[in-house]
């Protein structure tokens, strides 16, 4: 049977990502990081707190107050700094408030923290980071990004990750790529014909010389 963390962090692609982390959150309570001892009941009141500042981001983010979900996942990460969730989900947040620097440092950070006891979670990062780095049209290391989630993929069949998404994403780029080396080259003769009167015109069929 599948464990009950990892049960619940599935659920997280099943759905929009900000409406499952509530369940998601819930379900990894006792993930790395957030361990505790049966009846402590500091751990607990933690536990419930961690809960409570990732649903409150969640319903943020939903009513699009992005500074305000950034700021309560954030004091979810205080409570448990070492649960790649809270930093997934700041970063969700961050990218939505089109902090994508920002964004970039807090799935960083989650991918650390992410781990093979929560291979879908991972999957998830991993896949978020590449198209970040579409975004930022860092395509080598967009490229490289997409390979280490097809690589994740092809290990943990059962993360809810798709290899074949990351390979028709390199593949995508490398056409883009090529086509904007042809484009450069077509566009530098062009300059050529401008400013270095290489460019001879052609007399149309039938027409007159012009008159010296």
């Amino acid at each position: 049977m599948r464990p009950r963390h990892q049960l619940a962090t599935l659920l997280l692609l099943l759905a929009p990502a900000l409406v499952a982390a509530p369940v998601v959150a819930w379900g990894d309570a006792g993930a790395a990081g957030g361990s505790k001892k049966k009846g402590d009941a500091a751990a607990k009141t933690s536990d419930h707190g961690y809960q409570d500042a990732c649903a409150e981001g969640n319903a943020k983010y939903a009513s699009r107050d992005f500074d305000g979900a950034i700021e309560s996942y954030r004091k979810a990460i205080e409570l448990f700094p070492h649960k790649a969730l809270g930093h997934y989900l700041l970063g969700e947040a961050q990218l939505a408030a089109n902090n994508l620097p920002e964004a970039e440092a807090s799935w960083g950070r989650a991918a650390l923290e992410a781990n093979e006891q929560d291979p879908t979670l991972r999957a998830r990062i991993l896949f978020v980071t590449a198209d970040l780095k579409e975004r930022q049209k860092k395509w080598d290391e967009a490229k490289a990004a997409w390979q280490v989630y097809i690589d994740w993929a092809n290990r943990f069949a059962d993360a809810g990750a798709f290899p074949t998404s990351g390979t028709s994403r390199i593949q995508a780029i490398d056409t883009m790529l090529k086509q904007d080396k042809t484009y450069e080259v077509v566009r530098q003769r062009i300059e050529e014909t401008r400013d270095g009167g290489v460019y001879t015109e052609v007399p149309k069929a039938g027409a007159k010389p012009a008159a010296k």
